[in-house]
């Protein structure tokens, strides 16, 4: 965890390095003020990018790994086989860098007027193959006045086959916009290895989207041991993969979901309505994959749903969710476990729909998919009454292997209880429910 880090040096300046090289930071970094010590002109590599990711951008940082680009010695790429650790400080305030760039920012992904896509923001970020260790702080000041400027918070990035590990403290704090993508431990590639060991907090009053630890390709792991909180208003994807990344939840994480109604800006992500959730998987078709890993959790996952006149009355949150995206068939066996807690509850003028697992709720197609539940670990209620459970629009729901652990639970308890289906449900069925388990505890 994060040590004794009083009275250190303070600097103003970034720090860079190059491919295959190691960089320690022992100081105080604050940056905010944009210079040539602290802002790169990067160009984002397609198979290193998110969807919709890939191009030009500006980014100010605390530590980078780059090199210059083949094409243009004026723009850097992050550069391979880094090792960065911070064993000090990272500050960085994001307006002053915004009032500079905001004016070279592209209109759209058409408009070749402008330079940047982005402002990006990374307190330490590496190309593919690297290693980035947090072991002090990391405190990002989403501050910026101007509320149209996209701007991407990225904090811990890595690229292909990279490991991003927090055993210190990472912070962002601040008004936000909505304009704002908010990530803490990231890598937008295959074969991320993501793991959580110290505290995360996300204090943002708004943001476009939240996602914590998350990678969007295939393979890897992301794992969670320490505490992560949030409180935010844009959509909440605390632990997010796109397909067959293993994911775990072991530790703690607790959601302040102030729901805002966002009206979409960014041409890559589509208009949805308000959600959150701690874990998130939105899965492609046609993946040339042998298996999906399950999701499991098995520590502590708390979500209040703050309703308001903001949110409108269909914002939902869900302690694990998922959802198919539209382009072919799904054929892959989705497996979800729970042997920890998931808590949800609920505040505002609103009747707001929640459960503990949530299918294809937000899907704008009938897209069912194959639904494994393993051990179900939740406390007794009227399950019939509630729908809270497990809450699918649509989907082929297999418990044969299904364990439900009720606590406090005395009652008889039927399988389409505890497995409901939305009253706009599309295709969707239960099976296996002669094997299934009811343990009353």
């Amino acid at each position: 965890m994060t040590k004794n880090l009083e009275n250190l040096e303070k600097t103003t300046d970034g720090i860079r390095t190059g491919s295959g090289t190691f960089l320690v930071n022992r100081k105080h970094i604050v940056v905010g003020k944009p210079s040539k010590t602290c802002v790169i002109d990067i160009q984002e590599v397609g198979s290193e990018a998110a969807k919709g990711m890939s191009g030009r951008n500006i980014a100010i940082y605390g530590m980078a790994a780059v090199v210059d680009s083949e094409n243009d010695p004026s723009v850097v790429n992050l550069a391979e086989n880094a090792t960065l650790i911070n064993e000090g400080i990272i500050e960085i305030y994001l307006n002053e860098m915004v009032e500079a760039y905001k004016d070279q920012l592209k209109e759209n992904k058409d408009d070749t007027s402008k330079l940047y896509n982005f402002i990006r923001c990374y307190a330490m970020g590496a190309g593919k193959n690297s290693l980035l260790i947090n072991e002090g702080i990391i405190r990002l000041h989403i501050d910026q006045e101007d509320e149209d400027a996209p701007v991407y918070v990225l904090t811990m990035s890595g690229g292909e086959k990279s490991t991003v590990i927090n055993n210190g403290t990472i912070e962002l704090t601040g008004k936000g916009t909505f304009s704002s993508q908010l990530r803490a431990m990231t890598v937008h590639a295959n074969d991320p290895t993501i793991v959580n060991n110290g505290l995360i907090k996300i204090d943002v009053a708004e943001s476009s989207t939240v996602r914590v630890l998350a990678t969007t390709k295939l393979g890897g792991s992301i794992s969670n041991f320490g505490e992560i909180d949030v409180t935010s208003s844009g959509k909440i994807m605390t632990i997010g993969r796109m397909a067959d990344t293993h994911v775990l939840n072991a530790g703690k994480m607790n959601i302040d979901f102030k729901a805002h109604f966002v009206e979409q800006k960014v041409s890559f992500l589509y208009q949805s309505d308000p959600l959150a959730c701690a874990i998130y998987e939105h899965c492609p078709p046609g993946l040339k994959i042998t298996h999906i890993p399950p999701v499991v959790n098995t520590g502590e996952i708390n979500i209040l749903l703050e309703g308001s006149e903001a949110s409108t009355d269909r914002a939902v949150a869900f302690g694990i969710y998922t959802e198919m995206i539209p382009g072919g068939e799904h054929t892959q066996v989705h497996r979800y476990e729970n042997t920890g807690t998931i808590k949800l509850s609920v505040s505002g003028p609103y009747k707001l729909v929640t459960a503990e697992l949530g299918c294809n709720y937000q899907c704008p197609k009938d897209l069912p998919y194959d639904i494994k539940i393993g051990t179900w670990n939740t406390d007794a209620r009227d399950f019939a009454k509630t729908k809270d459970l497990i809450l699918c629009k649509s989907g082929r729901v297999d418990l044969s292997e299904a364990v439900f652990v009720i606590n406090g639970g005395d009652g008889d308890y039927k399988a389409e209880d505890l497995v409901a289906q939305t009253d706009d449900g599309e295709t969707f069925s239960i099976s296996g429910t002669e094997t299934m388990k009811i343990e009353k505890k």
